[in-house]
């Protein structure tokens, strides 16, 4: 069952209709429909994405789609959700594809609203208001937002917090090599990486069987490096693992990700794993091999290998998403900001935390 909201009167005749969790089928119908006549819905906004990360977490993720119709045609569309429950923690709410359990977190980032360009402006009015109107949240979350997208939004909010980070990005699109627009320091270093391994394949995965084998070894280095070093790994959920697996396989022969795997003859040096948002790749998570001699870099020469591989595919960007670590930062070419944007409510669960928060800074 579906209710239309009052429309605000700056909207100029937008009305919202809230589409329930069951209603996922039609959600998806206009959420497609959306990409196809360009509504840059794409990377974390695709429906590829959205579809996968809702089978994988919609069980433990309370949520709904909030859809924007101007004399009954959709125009726009967004998923909110509400994060899961704790006794004594926040109640949280979001924007897009996040409230996952603890541990399981997909940390969304480019994260923005699905809306034809004139109807952008409306509809973040719209959602700000169903937000507002919702009485469940203590603490809402909008995370990755463009920072048009977290201002709009948060601005119904005057004591929103708003935080900024940076997203390193490389340009792919000049006329030399990708190594030619880095700084004299990391070309150097570059080159001489790339001169150690000597004679590197590059195997871009182009179907869902190959986007398997190459994802699945790249969760095996991952996992290898982090455990060695004390530390989980980020494939350590398997719920996550499980989400990435079908993501990618759906995606990938999509074009919308990139599965890359980098050999030095029988031995896999590395395997990448990014996204792709129109004509960027967003790099999102990797495996590589360790090695004693510190001429062998592996991360740095699949990076730049990368960076190639998408450069004769027609991408004209290679973002590296926040945060802005120092390799990161050495292989870039320019930056892009992001928004984190934080609304509290002052109940007993939010004082609660801020004194818990205010002890352990203590301590």
């Amino acid at each position: 069952m579906t209710a239309t909201l009052t429309s605000v009167p700056d909207v100029r005749g937008l009305a919202a209709r809230r589409l329930p969790a069951t209603r996922r089928a039609e959600a998806g119908t206009i959420w497609s429909r959306a990409e196809d006549s360009g509504w840059s819905a794409s990377g974390f906004t695709s429906w590829t994405w959205t579809r996968t990360w809702l089978e994988h977490y919609g069980d433990v993720v309370d949520h709904r789609f909030l859809v924007a119709e101007r004399d009954g045609r959709p125009c726009a569309i967004a998923l909110l959700t509400h994060g899961a429950r704790g006794a004594w923690r926040p109640r949280t709410a979001h924007v897009g594809t996040a409230g996952e359990p603890r541990g399981s977190s997909v940390f969304v980032e480019h994260n923005h609203l699905v809306a034809e360009p004139a109807e952008r402006a409306g509809f973040a009015r719209l959602v700000a208001d169903e937000l507002a109107a919702d009485r469940r949240w203590d603490r809402l979350l909008m995370d990755g937002m463009t920072m048009s997208d977290a201002h709009a939004l948060a601005g119904r909010w005057p004591g929103a917090t708003v935080r900024e980070e940076l997203c390193p990005v490389t340009d792919l699109d000049g006329d030399g090599d990708v190594l030619d627009g880095l700084a004299s320091g990391p070309r150097r270093r570059a080159r001489a990486t790339l001169r150690a391994f000597g004679e590197l394949e590059v195997e871009w995965a182009s179907d869902e069987a190959q986007a398997r084998d190459v994802f699945d070894e790249l969760v095996t280095l991952h996992q290898r490096h982090w455990i060695d070093h004390g530390e989980p790994g980020a494939f350590a959920d398997e719920r996550f693992t499980a989400f990435h697996r079908a993501y990618v396989q759906r995606a990938v022969p999509r074009r919308e990700a990139a599965l890359l795997r980098v050999r030095r003859g029988d031995e896999t040096v590395a395997c990448l794993y990014g996204l792709i948002d129109d004509r960027r790749l967003l790099f999102y998570q990797g495996g590589l091999r360790g090695y004693d001699d510190n001429r062998l870099r592996s991360g740095l020469a699949a990076h730049l290998l990368f960076m190639r591989a998408c450069a004769t595919r027609g991408l004209t960007e290679y973002d590296f998403l926040a945060p802005a670590t120092r390799y990161k930062l050495e292989l870039a070419t320019g930056s892009r900001p992001l928004a984190w944007v934080e609304i509290e409510r002052h109940r007993w669960r939010t004082r609660t935390a801020q004194a818990t928060r205010r002890l352990r800074s203590a301590r």
